[in-house]
C-alpha cells in the first residue's frame, strides 16, 4: 500500500508541476487527490490525534501568513486588496493547504519557507534580468512541488527522514 501510495503522490504532484509551468494553472481535482493521499499516509505514519494536532498548527500557520501578506500589500496599495488571484492564485492557495497535512509543525515551517524564499529569489532573478512588459505569473504550487517530490523520494528510500519527525532539529 505504502508503494503505490508513494507512486500515486509522486505522479499527482509530477502533474502539479507540469501542469502549473504550462498553463500558470492547475487542474482543480489535484488538490482534493494530494489531501487525501497525504492525509493517508500520515494516518498510516502517525495516531489520529498527533494528524489533526499538526494539521490544524499549520493550517494555523499558512493564515497568519495570508493575513499578514494580505495586511502587507493593502498597507502598501493604501486600500483593502484581496490577495486571491491578484498576487496568489487560488491553486497555490489551495495547494497550501494540502501541505497542512504533510509535515509535522517544524517541518512545515522550514518546507514552507525554504520553498517559498527559494522560489522567490530564483524568480526575481528572472524578472531583474528580463525585464517583463507584462505582469508574470510564478507557478508556486509547481516549484513547490519539485524540493517536496525530493523530500518523498529521500523519505522512501532512506530511515533517517521522516516528514511528520523532527529529528534533524530534536535529538531525544
Amino acid at each position: 500500500m505504502q508503494v503505490t501510495l508513494f507512486i500515486l503522490l509522486i505522479s499527482l504532484l509530477i502533474a502539479v508541476v507540469i501542469q502549473d509551468f504550462k498553463n500558470k494553472a492547475i487542474s482543480w481535482f489535484l488538490i482534493p487527490l494530494l489531501f487525501v493521499g497525504f492525509s493517508i499516509k500520515a494516518l498510516l505514519t502517525i495516531e489520529v490525534e498527533e494528524f489533526i494536532s499538526y494539521s490544524l498548527i499549520n493550517l494555523l500557520l499558512v493564515s497568519i501568513n495570508l493575513l499578514g501578506v494580505t495586511i502587507l500589500i493593502s498597507m502598501k496599495e493604501k486600500k483593502m486588496i484581496n490577495i486571491l488571484n491578484t498576487h496568489l492564485g487560488l491553486g497555490d492557495v489551495l495547494f497550501f493547504v494540502v501541505l497542512t497535512v504533510v509535515f509535522s509543525p517544524i517541518n512545515f515551517v522550514l518546507f514552507y519557507l525554504l520553498s517559498i524564499a527559494t522560489t522567490a529569489i530564483i524568480y526575481g532573478g528572472i524578472m531583474w534580468l528580463n525585464a517583463p512588459k507584462e505582469k508574470m505569473l510564478i507557478p508556486l504550487a509547481g516549484a513547490m512541488s519539485i524540493p517536496l517530490i525530493s523530500l518523498l523520494f529521500i523519505e522512501q528510500f532512506t530511515t533517517y527522514f521522516q516528514l511528520y519527525e523532527e529529528l534533524f532539529l530534536i535529538h531525544e
